[in-house]
């Protein structure tokens, strides 16, 4: 139901384990877990997950997404992104009861310089 990209800059202070930790300061409702590098944020029937990609392919999204959002000459940020943090959530929301959950995770993640938060259907800034 939702999703996010998380775009890494290579000057970027990320990582799962801090991103873990600001997230249950965030949600200290809510169980925080990292496995095997991917982040759950979980409380009651609702999950976000989040996981860094660094697979070949992540380069040259990021350039097509640069010449979306920014053009080649504006988007020199964003095309040198080579890793982006994954966030989605699979839970059915119908009732967009969640959409503040999403709006804070995407929050935390904007709290590490060198992450762009973007909007990957669009794409767009967020």
């Amino acid at each position: 139901m939702y999703r996010a990209y998380g775009l890494l800059t290579p000057a970027s202070s990320f990582t799962v384990d801090e991103a873990r930790t600001r997230l249950a300061a965030r949600f200290p409702d809510a169980a925080v877990t990292l496995a095997g590098g991917q982040v759950t944020v979980a409380r009651g029937d609702w999950e976000m997950e989040l996981l860094v990609n660094d697979a070949p392919a992540v380069l040259d999204e990021s350039v097509g997404m640069a010449e979306k959002i920014a053009g080649l000459g504006d988007g020199r940020d964003i095309e040198s992104c080579a890793r982006r943090v994954e966030v989605w959530s699979e839970t059915p929301d119908p009732m967009l009861e969640h959409f503040a959950d999403y709006q804070a995770v995407v929050e935390v993640l904007q709290t590490f310089p060198g992450l762009i938060a973007v909007d990957p259907k669009e794409p767009a800034l967020l």
